[in-house]
């Protein structure tokens, strides 16, 4: 799918081819699905077994049990199953279906950020293999998109409180920002040409400093860190941990960096990346439910403040967006500190890249929102749920995309999120591919969008 189509209009499209044929949809008759076909196990796991007792534990919340015998059952099965996250890969469906029962438990009990996080971690399954509509497995795709996005508009309000409302041309004083980039494509790529123009022009414009990486041969080993491009483990949409790693260490030092895909375009010149830091840096506490202190509060009700609100909160060092189904890394902001550091070796040796799990599609993505995301989601708290307190990770915050990357039609529409917008700071085309052309044509019009704004402010 490329270009300006819309989801629903394809669909549409391939209703009607059926129609004018004479010949229905294609039926699915799930029953006729074996599990042990679906998800051969080279590890004897049963996951027909396993199959039934999700089944039977997602019916509870009609016995005595009720809901909260339900939920801590599935929870159950999903810590059994991804106690070595690498092994889920081996049934996606099956770990995604999962999630998705836990997250419609915990949004039922209004727990919003906590189901929230279910979805977006269920979806690291589905981006392995995609859906397949026709599964055994308790889960649709297009319900898990639909309560990602509507999840995402209920939270959004509450996020939106510890935003720090900033001036567009604003800059930090004496901090130091670079941008890097990859654009290890062919020289005569449209892609290349293009997203170097627009990055270099918007570098210029704010006096950024701009690391683009055109060869692979640029990026060179950290070995302190053991980081290396050749080892023969890592895909390329890895090489941007070692490039950032390596920029970090530079000196004289970064404070901040911006990442940005070759295909992420600046749109807004106005804008620079100083206030968007501001925006969601600015403020180091989460916005929560729990309001003001009051006179008299009781020693659980002190305690659970002291853990939402401390009183030096961990500094914010990684800024990204989230679209309905999870984190996209196309565009992030990362703060050099000691954290962030860490986090880069922690996600270049993440421990997930082995068996069912060593050549899993969008790995990049995956094993950079299993270390934010996975650890603090299954830590369950009733007390921390009840105001709404973040799931991530302290040092994370969550961006609106429009204040980091929206994207293209077709990609906005597949995963029920927002499409660029004027006004909006980066388009990415994510999923768009770079060598056909109604994809080279998006990334034009784009780019010219963006040099006549820049031309008007002149």
């Amino acid at each position: 799918m490329v270009g300006h189509w819309k989801l629903s209009h394809w669909i549409r499209c391939w209703v009607l081819q059926f129609l004018v044929a004479g010949a229905p949809p294609p039926q699915c008759d799930y029953s006729m699905v074996e599990i042990s076909e679906e998800c051969p196990s080279a590890y004897n796991f049963d996951w027909q077994l396993y199959h039934e007792q999700l089944y039977f534990a997602r019916s509870m919340v009609f016995s005595g049990d009720g809901a909260r015998g339900s939920q801590e059952a599935v929870m159950h099965l999903l810590r059994e199953v991804t106690r070595h996250f690498w092994f889920a890969f081996e049934c996606p469906l099956a770990v995604a279906s999962t999630y998705f029962s836990l997250a419609q438990s915990f949004a039922f009990q209004g727990r919003l950020r906590r189901a929230l996080a279910f979805i977006h971690m269920g979806f690291i399954f589905v981006r392995d293999k995609g859906f397949n509509e026709c599964t055994p497995w308790p889960v649709q795709g297009w319900d898990m998109l639909l309560a990602g996005r509507n999840l995402v508009s209920s939270i959004r309000p509450l996020d939106d409180q510890s935003v720090m409302p900033t001036m567009p041309q604003f800059r930090l004083p004496n901090q130091r920002v670079a941008i890097v980039s990859i654009c290890a494509y062919g020289e005569t790529e449209p892609v290349r040409i293009i997203g170097t123009e627009n990055h270099q022009v918007y570098a210029e414009l704010h006096g950024y400093d701009l690391y683009q990486v055109t060869e692979k041969s640029q990026i060179k080993a950290n070995l302190a860190s053991q980081m290396d491009i050749n080892d023969g483990r890592h895909k390329p949409f890895f090489w941007k941990v070692n490039v950032v790693k390596n920029i970090l260490e530079q000196t004289p030092r970064y404070d901040w960096v911006l990442w940005i895909d070759c295909d992420a375009l600046f749109m807004d010149p106005g804008r620079t990346i100083d206030s968007v830091i501001q925006m969601y840096s600015g403020n180091n506490t989460w916005a929560t439910k729990l309001g003001p202190r009051s006179f008299g509060e009781d020693l659980k009700m002190q305690s659970l403040r002291d853990r939402v609100q401390p009183l030096s909160p961990p500094e914010v060092s990684l800024i990204v967006a989230t679209d309905s189904s999870g984190i996209n890394n196309g565009v992030w902001l990362m703060r050099n500190s000691a954290w962030s550091h860490d986090f880069l070796v922690r996600w270049w040796h993440s421990d997930i890249l082995q068996g069912p799990g060593e050549n899993h599609n969008c790995s990049d993505q995956s094993t950079m929102q299993h270390q934010l995301l996975y650890d603090s989601s299954m830590s369950l708290d009733d007390a921390w749920d009840a105001v709404e307190a973040p799931v991530w990770v302290p040092e994370v915050r969550v961006a609106a995309q429009e204040h980091l990357q929206s994207f293209h039609a077709a990609t906005a529409a597949t995963v029920a999120s927002r499409e660029w917008q004027d006004g909006d700071f980066i388009k990415h085309h994510p999923g768009c591919h770079y060598y056909k052309p109604p994809c080279q044509q998006l990334y034009l019009e784009a780019h010219q969008i963006f040099l006549g704004k820049l031309q008007a402010m002149r």
